[in-house]
């Protein structure tokens, strides 16, 4: 092979591998960094995974095992690459078809963010915010660790106690 045709074939290699998908295989959070995979049995170098903001303003959320992520690579040098984003995939699919909802699930925790309020559910318990005012449903509701909920009662003005909230 000549040295041209060498030289057209590494760059149409490098070409390709400036952006790649693959999938997370190893995390090390407090390094920010990740193993992938890009098929196959290989596995990368560790390479630094990109957050929301990291800044004054912070966000994060590390990829996990599994997940499917772009890689950017300068000049197609995976091993220099940088974990850039993550893809919904059949193992890890979208927690929402809604395109007005920002959705943040963790485990059993869901928080959605709509035009119309915010909703948290949490094994159970669902709290629900919105103009009209903040709504419980389920679990109990303290202050303090003072029952504060549909169940409380309050002294009357004549020493008895009340009934609990109709």
């Amino acid at each position: 092979m000549s040295d041209q045709g060498f030289a057209m074939g590494d760059a149409e290699r490098r070409l390709a591998n400036v952006i790649r998908f693959a999938t997370v295989t190893e995390v090390d959070a407090g390094a920010a960094r990740a193993k992938v995979t890009f098929g196959g049995e290989t596995e990368s170098h560790w390479l630094q995974f990109s957050v929301g903001r990291a800044g004054g303003a912070r966000i994060w959320s590390p990829p996990t095992v599994g997940e499917q992520v772009l890689v950017l690579s300068p000049s197609g040098d995976t091993g220099q690459g940088v974990i850039i984003g993550s893809l919904p995939s059949n193992s890890n699919p979208s927690p929402s078809s809604d395109g007005g909802a920002m959705v943040l699930k963790l485990g059993p925790v869901v928080i959605t963010i709509t035009a119309g309020g915010i909703q948290a559910v949490v094994s159970g318990v669902t709290l629900t915010l919105t103009g009209a005012g903040l709504n419980v449903d389920g679990g109990q509701v303290t202050h303090n660790g003072t029952n504060i909920g549909d169940t409380h009662q309050h002294p009357e003005s004549i020493g008895s106690i009340t009934g609990p909230p109709q």
